[in-house]
């Protein structure tokens, strides 16, 4: 029992330390040319919106194949690595530090995170207006994001349809662990863009996401609520989904008259802004 508490205990923190450190030594700009030089060439040729179009429906597309591979070798890994795992829980499973993970794993249901993008979509709407971005960047980034993640897992599971665990009706991908990437990390992306964040900063921030993933699949099979490979599953096509998201959505926040920002905010050419 102590194992399996301490794992979630200790493993949060080392988590985001190793993020942290694994963030702040990759290079400024880790997107390989060719694919920079795609994005420039569309938004030269469509516009920021049909570029963002374009990559972001290429993205998923690629996900969606990727994930389905993905759910086919998970469920035939079954029988060695999810019931040893499942059955090492529920003997070892204390009822207390349960209750306290149930609450922890809420970040990651449907109602709460629908809740979280709502109110961001409202705030950084405020804050591209004060800064005299794009007003509709917010609400039509983070909206496409809470929809195609909800079809995409839906998409997936049914495709996939591998069962469940005997406790709970939760199967590939866990839309939770999904969710926190794919939603929070896109609400995190906006908010160093807008912020104009630093490097510390932005390593921060992205670790602070990886971290809240590891702590919602880590409460998804504490509970039992996903088979362990669900949560692989579930970190996986929500991390391929916020990096397709970051970057289809550069597109979107050049500035009005066409041209990037640079790190420190000024205007400059088509230089892709790392966050």
């Amino acid at each position: 029992m102590l194992a399996a508490i301490l794992f979630g205990v200790i493993g949060t923190p080392l988590v985001f330390l190793a993020s942290l450190a694994v963030a702040r030594r990759l290079p400024e700009r880790p997107v390989p040319a060719r694919l920079l030089t795609a994005r420039e060439q569309l938004l030269d040729n469509v516009g920021p919106i049909g570029a963002f179009v374009m990559l972001y429906g290429a993205g998923i597309y690629a996900i969606t194949a990727v994930g389905l591979l993905l759910g086919e070798f998970l469920q035939r890994i079954e029988d060695p690595v999810d019931w040893p795992t499942f059955r090492y829980v529920e003997d070892v499973q204390d009822t207390g530090w349960a209750s306290v993970m149930n609450t922890v794993g809420q970040m990651g249901n449907i109602d709460e995170t629908r809740v979280v993008a709502v109110v961001s979509i409202v705030v950084l709407t405020a804050v591209a207006l004060l800064r005299r971005e794009r007003p509709w960047v917010p609400a039509a980034l983070i909206s496409c994001t809470v929809l195609t993640q909800k079809f995409g897992q839906a998409a997936l599971a049914k495709i996939v349809d591998r069962g469940h665990p005997p406790t709970t009706l939760g199967t590939y991908p866990s839309g939770g662990c999904a969710r926190i990437l794919a939603i929070y990390g896109t609400i995190m992306f906006l908010v160093l863009a807008y912020a104009r964040a630093g490097r510390l900063l932005r390593s921060a921030g992205w670790a602070l996401i990886v971290t809240l993933a590891f702590a919602e699949g880590y409460t998804r099979m504490y509970l039992n609520k996903h088979w362990l490979t669900d949560v692989w599953g579930g970190w996986a096509v929500g991390g391929m989904m916020l990096v397709v998201t970051v970057f289809a959505a550069r597109a979107l926040l050049d500035r009005p008259d066409g041209r990037a920002r640079t790190p420190d905010g000024n205007a400059a050419g088509r230089t892709p802004e790392v966050v």
